[in-house]
């Protein structure tokens, strides 16, 4: 079994949060559909999540936490999300409002965020605002200079962490472009910050989701972050790191909801024989562990690449950012199809969680970024792709590093990045691979490569990114998908369990992407690939474990109890 470097941290944190499916547990499925309900945050979550260190994994080493590896922060994420979708995301976004001041801010900004982070507080970054949306350079909050400082003056909405946050990062428009700006909320006057009302959502209901209003707030000039209107390109390069969180919940989510599944169609008694044993309920499943593995490998091969390659970074992440919520729906959505009826009841199995993931999950494919925006972004990233390379172009990163698992990535160096948005124009994940033919599988993806660098080279950039280019963008992530399973498997096959060590689990991976990339595969896999990852699937949540490639021991490392009610779900298996 691969066993990633990144794994010790994720390892104690699943030990110290329980089986989730246990309503005694400290962080209970049963306890946490209820605070759902209500919509109520899960204190307790994150009371326990805390005090198992959580929060020093959100502080770089150089200021005194353990945060070395994104691989690691993707884990830890995915472990939280795989209880809660909201306890991720509250650590996500206090994570997302520190990057900029570990990479650009002072000495004091610095010990301050550390500080508060320490001492279990959260943080907000306000970037944000009711009529900009997504367009950051419409930014109409200002900071105006004053004999003292700055005076902020505008509303920010909607911020996660709003009204929890003891620092928070705000982007405001100083002069003719926006800059970023670090405030302690604990010290702001009364009379002229605000934080604004609670906002209904449809999923995340106990994620603290409000806004800031600033009416001329005066501010110190030590507020002013890193180099002064150069807020959106600073943005940019930590929405690199931040796009990593948002894979995290995700997968999570998405292993969740799996295990459930999978756990009704052991205990479910249809036609006289289990419902597992039924063809329709074996695709649906194995369907749901394809989109899964992929998922991973792709999400997985992002983090790494943000401490081995940042440049190339930049669009890996993004192409995980499209790619893995599109692949998490899928699964979750096969997952309801499983539980069938019982979808739609609130109350017996895992407790209703299911159909919280389903509703929380949505907001994936939303925060940091909508899919547009991703696929805007890969597409300008690529827009050269078919034209050839200059000399002298910065070679890309060693894909064996990226890729095998059991090595560790390099350390994450804050203070040496920097607000700089180079040119990408190529993907070695997608350009620099080959794989084992498959029955011709390797040779279709081949022929969609050619074809995406002919058709990327003949865009017409006039008039900013032309339709076509979100298209070809959206086939571009398939691709890399299928790439980052190729390399996956490459790398590790030899340390996988015996079900994912052949390849057919990668065949039928392809023949998904293929078959979304509208292209037919040459023939369907052997019926043994099916079986091998429903037995691979049934074995892992029976031990208690997630169902991921490289999947963390149990609680405690042991299996799950003998005997069980329905409303512990996937404890129950046999």
């Amino acid at each position: 079994m691969v066993k990633p470097a990144a794994h010790h941290p994720s390892t104690a944190l699943e030990a110290a949060l329980g089986d989730p499916f246990d309503p005694g547990a400290p962080v209970s499925y049963h306890s946490l559909v209820t605070l759902d309900e209500r919509e109520q945050p899960p204190l307790h979550g994150f009371a326990v999540a805390r005090q198992g260190g959580l929060a020093s994994y959100l502080i770089p080493r150089p200021d005194g936490g353990r945060l070395t590896s994104f691989e690691e922060t993707l884990d830890l994420l995915r472990v939280l999300a795989r209880r809660d979708p909201v306890l991720s995301v509250g650590y996500g976004a206090s994570l997302f409002a520190a990057l900029p001041v570990w990479m650009w801010g002072t000495v004091p900004q610095r010990t301050l965020v550390a500080e508060r982070l320490t001492a279990g507080d959260f943080g907000a970054i306000a970037i944000s605002e009711e009529l900009a949306g997504s367009d950051v350079l419409a930014t109409a909050t200002t900071a105006t200079r004053t004999p003292a400082g700055f005076r902020l003056a505008g509303r920010k909405w909607p911020v996660s962490n709003a009204t929890r946050g003891t620092f928070c990062t705000v982007l405001a428009r100083s002069g003719t472009q926006p800059g970023l700006f670090l405030l302690d909320t604990r010290f702001l006057p009364a009379d002229r910050f605000r934080r604004l009302p609670q906002v209904p959502t449809h999923g995340l209901r106990g994620n603290d989701l409000s806004g800031l209003d600033f009416d001329h707030c005066e501010v110190p000039a030590t507020a002013q972050l890193g180099p002064p209107g150069r807020g959106v390109e600073m943005l940019l390069t930590a929405s690199s790191y931040a796009r990593v969180l948002a894979c995290g919940v995700a997968l999570g989510a998405a292993d969740a909801a799996l295990r459930i599944a999978t756990a009704r169609a052991h205990e479910r008694q249809l036609y006289g024989r289990r419902l597992l044993a039924l063809p329709p309920v074996r695709a649906l499943l194995s369907e749901a562990c394809l989109d899964l593995l992929t998922a991973d490998c792709v999400a997985r091969a992002a983090a790494r690449a943000t401490t081995l390659s940042a440049n190339r970074a930049r669009l890996w992440t993004s192409v995980a950012k499209y790619v893995v919520p599109l692949l998490c729906e899928k699964v979750v959505r096969n997952a309801a199809h499983v539980l069938s009826t019982r979808f739609y009841l609130r109350e017996p199995t895992a407790s209703g969680m299911l159909q919280k993931l389903v509703r929380d999950l949505a907001a994936t494919s939303i925060v940091d970024g909508t899919s547009p925006v991703q696929l805007n972004l890969i597409a300008s990233a690529l827009r050269g792709v078919g034209a050839p390379q200059p000399r002298g172009r910065a070679a890309g990163p060693d894909l064996a590093d990226v890729f095998t698992l059991t090595t560790p990535t390099a350390a994450w160096h804050p203070r040496a990045t920097g607000p700089r948005l180079q040119p990408v124009a190529r993907d070695e994940i997608v350009q620099d691979w080959s794989g084992p033919c498959l029955q011709g599988r390797f040779r279709l993806l081949d022929d969609e490569r050619a074809a995406l660098r002919r058709k990327f080279s003949r865009l017409t950039w006039s008039h900013g990114t032309p339709r076509a280019a979100y298209a070809l963008a959206h086939r571009h992530c398939l691709l890399h998908a299928a790439a980052a399973c190729a390399h996956t498997w490459t790398h590790n096959h030899r340390l996988l369990e015996p079900e994912l060590a052949g390849s057919g689990w990668l065949a039928a991976c392809w023949d998904r992407l293929l078959t979304m990339l509208g292209r037919k595969p040459p023939q369907p896999p052997a019926a043994t690939t099916e079986d091998a990852l429903i037995d691979w699937l049934s074995r892992t949540c029976r031990q208690g474990r997630w169902p991921s490639p490289f999947p963390l021991p149990p609680p405690n490392d042991q299996g799950p109890p003998d005997g069980h009610t329905d409303r512990r779900g996937p404890a129950a298996l046999p």
